[in-house]
């Protein structure tokens, strides 16, 4: 079994998770490469698929979106997980613990998921913290930021991802179990 490990991002906060996640897939025994979106010609010689984006603006990086939508036939006959990544995940945040739960009550699953979703069937849509510095974010962004007590830096939760890799590896190899 290969698993792609594919990625939408602008600055390496979403590269360096799809690294990580096809690294403790790897050490899984599940085969995984990780490539950026743009650098998948096709899609041929895989068995799953781990597909996730940075978001910009409320929704994945345009190329992210492009990928699964045309993408979405071959992926609808695979195992498919999707994560994205911003300033408010499912357990870490930019923001403090009581501004962050009310970010997440209002969090909108990303439109180039929705869109896909019914046809491809993801088994789960993951929302991780990302890297967040003064250079990315113009100066609206910025005074946002600190009126929330938001603070800039790396806000991934390597264990947080590291526990959802390994949940996709158990769930691989329990279905290469299964079907041999």
């Amino acid at each position: 079994m290969v698993v792609l490990v594919s990625h939408a991002g602008a600055d390496g906060s979403t590269r360096g998770i799809d690294e990580r996640i096809a690294a403790r897939l790897g050490e899984q025994g599940v085969a995984a490469q990780a490539h950026p979106v743009a650098d998948v010609p096709v899609l041929t010689g895989y068995d799953a698929f781990v597909i996730g984006s940075a978001i910009h603006g409320g929704d994945w990086l345009p190329a992210g979106g492009a990928f699964l939508s045309s993408n979405r036939a071959t992926l609808a006959r695979h195992p498919v997980w999707l994560f994205s990544v911003s300033t408010i995940g499912e357990q870490s945040s930019a923001f403090p613990p009581r501004v962050a739960r009310w970010m997440r009550n209002m969090m909108k699953v990303p439109r180039a998921v929705t869109a896909v979703e019914d046809e491809v069937g993801p088994q789960d849509h993951h929302a991780f913290a990302g890297v967040i510095l003064p250079g990315h974010w113009g100066f609206s962004g910025r005074v946002f930021l600190r009126a929330f007590g938001g603070r800039f830096g790396d806000h991934r939760n390597w264990q947080e991802i590291d526990a959802w890799a390994m949940s996709i590896a158990g769930k691989l190899r329990s279905s290469q179990l299964g079907s041999g």
